[in-house]
């Protein structure tokens, strides 16, 4: 028989902890791997959002201070000694020193306009003169276009850091209780110019200027709306949010930015840098790609190793567990097929030689308990007592003798029978119910000789026992046994008890009695104590002979039972126990 699988005959305990093990150890490696990777890419991300940071705060600190030094330009003006003769004292100086003077600030005006790009027009109005000087219109009598639209700034209350026209910011500031207003007008397109600058930082980034109360002032996107929504966003960050560097995300119209706000105090304005943060995570895109394909590879190489690992492993082992349970049903004609030459090979070539050397021990074992049976059986019958014979013919001759020819001749056939029975050499195994008939001659013969002063009472065998076979001489040595030691006192009235019973299916018992009175209870336990004892250091006689060729036949259960009779003599009880009732 060749075993080639063994699908169903292990659970697969050692492989499933081989695996298990694999994978605890396996998850710890792939858990750490996910944390240095999502902490790197988060390091990474805050890199570049840092950078972002640092530009963004970069450029708006250079507008910041840009506008502090047109302010700070602008107050130093107020205080020229040129402009202050002018103001206090221009009504009163004659044509060519007022003049003078006048051109003397309009010449201070000229270096504050090419003192910042930002600037586009720097003017002073000196009520003491009635004139505006400006570097764009130069010197103008008012009231003229430029004083009116001063004019009217100036009432905006309260007062604010910058003042609008339009599109047009201008810086505004006042002396000697507004005798003299000085007037600078910011170019819008050089902040938007440096508002774009600030926006080439990132392709999808936005920037604008503004702040809650003006709303925005300027901006990269022309989406007004975008712009609404993000200073609206700004506006509801708690203190402790706006007042921290980091950038914050929030999503605009279903889309997520990164919001980075910078102030421009010369402005009292937020410069808001907004990014998509797209943009941001895109250079980390391919490291997320690389992240889940080293994730996939992973689960394939656990995948692979469990079933290599039932390749090379399980389905082997499980060959050799199905093998050995195989042969725990003594079934020994199996052989394991390898087609490696690995451990496994070794393993079943060891088993395979195991199992034919167990299967040709247990053959060579069966011959040998036959062969003992065999020579139990001749030992047995070359033990019949001879005196036996000598007193069986004696008592033939004085039946002659006394003319009592019909209890010759029925002895003389008895005895015939007896000595057909017990030296044939056929078949080891008979009928119970011959055997059974065989024991019954036994016992006429002995009582023919005792002269009737030993009688024996029997049970008829069963039906059902015809269809048993048993060894030869089996129950006739404990008959004999019972002639031998029970009445060796030619005691009177001696009865031997002979009965049947068919008790389970395939289950007989035989039992002999007798009413002696020569057997001592410790003799009964010795005899249990011999019976009980291994066979093989036993010599072979009588009793013993027969419980050991019953225990070797037939299954657990099966022997010689010594006990004390009801009777007062001993009880042997023969019980066979036959292999076909296993179930």
């Amino acid at each position: 028989m060749k075993l080639f699988t063994a699908r169903k005959t292990s659970k697969g305990f050692v492989y499933k902890k081989i695996v298990i093990v694999f994978i605890a150890f396996l998850i710890p490696l792939i858990s750490m791997n996910i944390w240095v990777n999502y902490k790197g890419m988060s390091l990474t991300k805050n890199a570049i959002l840092d950078s972002s940071l640092a530009g963004a705060s970069f450029y708006s600190k250079q507008l910041d201070k840009e506008m502090y030094f047109i302010r700070n330009l602008q107050l130093q003006f107020l205080s020229d000694k040129d402009l202050q003769k002018l103001s206090f004292r221009g009504s009163m100086l004659e044509n060519y020193e007022k003049v003078a003077l006048i051109d003397q600030v309009r010449d201070r005006l000229t270096t504050l306009l090419i003192s910042s790009e930002y600037v586009i027009n720097a003017g002073v109005y000196v009520s003491a003169v009635g004139k505006t000087i400006s570097s764009m219109k130069g010197v103008t009598n008012t009231p003229n276009e430029e004083f009116r639209i001063i004019s009217s700034m100036m009432r905006t209350m309260p007062k604010p850091s910058f003042y609008r026209e339009g599109d047009r910011i201008f810086f505004i500031e006042t002396e000697n209780n507004g005798g003299t207003i000085s007037y600078i007008e910011i170019s819008k397109s050089k902040l938007l110019e440096a508002l774009n600058q600030i926006s080439t930082l990132y392709q999808e980034s936005e920037v604008l200027l503004g702040n809650r109360d003006l709303g925005s002032i300027m901006s990269t996107t022309m989406d007004n709306q975008e712009s609404a929504a993000i200073l609206h966003l700004i506006d509801d960050q708690s203190q402790s949010v706006r007042d921290s560097i980091s950038p914050v995300s929030k999503k605009v119209k279903g889309t997520s930015y990164f919001i980075m706000e910078n102030d421009v105090g010369s402005l009292d304005l937020s410069l808001i840098m907004y990014v998509n943060q797209r943009e941001i995570t895109r250079p980390l895109s391919q490291f997320i790609t690389w992240f889940y394909t080293l994730f996939g590879i992973a689960i394939v190489v656990m995948v692979l190793y469990s079933f290599s690992l039932s390749l090379m492993i399980h389905r082997p082992l499980s060959k050799l567990v199905k093998a050995f349970r195989m042969i725990e049903t003594n079934n020994l004609n199996i052989v394991i097929e390898s087609k490696t030459k690995d451990e496994f090979h070794y393993l079943f070539h060891s088993f395979n030689r195991m199992a034919s050397k167990l299967k040709r021990s247990i053959e060579v074992n069966y011959e040998q308990e036959i062969a003992l049976q065999h020579s139990q059986l001749k030992q047995l019958q070359s033990q019949i007592n001879p005196h036996f014979l000598y007193n069986s013919f004696f008592n033939i001759y004085m039946m002659c003798k006394v003319g009592d020819s019909e209890s010759a001749a029925e002895l003389s056939q008895k005895l015939g029978s007896y000595y057909q029975y017990i030296t044939r050499s056929g078949s080891d195994e008979v009928p119970l119910y011959k055997e059974y008939r065989h024991a019954l001659d036994y016992c006429e013969i002995q009582c023919i000789r005792f002269s009737n002063r030993i009688r024996f009472e029997y049970d008829e065998i069963t039906d059902v026992s015809n269809t048993i076979s048993v060894p030869r001489l089996i129950i006739q040595p404990i008959v004999e046994n019972v002639f031998e030691h029970a009445f060796e006192d030619d005691s009177m009235d001696g009865v031997v008890y002979i009965s049947s019973t068919h008790y389970q299916p395939e289950a007989v018992r035989i039992t002999v009695e007798d009413n002696g009175n020569l057997v001592a209870d410790k003799d009964i336990e010795i005899l249990q104590e011999k019976l009980a004892m291994d066979s093989k250091q036993m010599e072979k006689t009588g009793l013993i002979n027969v419980n050991n060729r019953l225990k070797l036949k037939y299954r657990s259960g099966s022997g010689i039972f010594v006990s004390r009779s009801q009777y007062g003599g001993l009880r042997v009880e023969l019980v066979i126990m036959n292999e076909n009732e296993e179930a």
